[in-house]
């Protein structure tokens, strides 16, 4: 999972891409302003380039000032994939935060962590090694002690 969550988070390729879809938007005469289709939360670019790094910031452009398309937000697009969610519910419903031992259900985590696809949540939640963590103080106390070593006595003691 931290794979996932850095790449979006803290990759430099993706700084470029902003700065460079900045440019696009300062030098186009008429931005769009994008709301999502179904809930009417205000959209942003920056947010849907982030969701789709394999994209080129001037392909993210075209397609957010193309007026056939609509777009929806991450809560509303997952809804329209809740079928996909009750398919990877249905192998496993619930798992456990590695740091605390707390079970968490598959709607929370994906509450949690809406910035992963459908794709991505599906493959952290049915691999048995994927860190699970029911959310971000377990995440940075876990992380934390792995960095002092504390983590493998914590464990062995057990």
């Amino acid at each position: 999972m931290d794979i996932i969550f850095y790449r979006k988070i803290n990759n430099a390729q993706l700084w470029d891409k902003i700065q460079k879809l900045r440019e696009l938007i300062k030098s186009s005469k008429t931005f769009k302003k994008r709301v999502c289709w179904k809930c009417g939360k205000e959209l942003n670019i920056y947010d849907f380039l982030s969701d789709n790094v394999e994209y080129t910031p001037k392909a993210i452009f075209k397609l957010w000032q193309n007026p056939l398309l609509e777009f929806h937000c991450c809560e509303c697009f997952k809804l329209l994939k809740s079928h996909e969610l009750r398919a990877i519910e249905n192998i496993s419903k619930t798992r456990k935060c590695l740091y605390c031992g707390k079970e968490i259900n598959l709607y929370t985590y994906n509450k949690r962590n809406n910035y992963l696809k459908i794709y991505e949540l599906k493959e952290i939640w049915q691999d048995p090694k994927a860190e699970i963590f029911c959310d971000s103080l377990c995440r940075k106390r876990y992380n934390r002690e792995a960095s002092r070593g504390v983590l493998n006595l914590k464990f062995k003691n057990k």
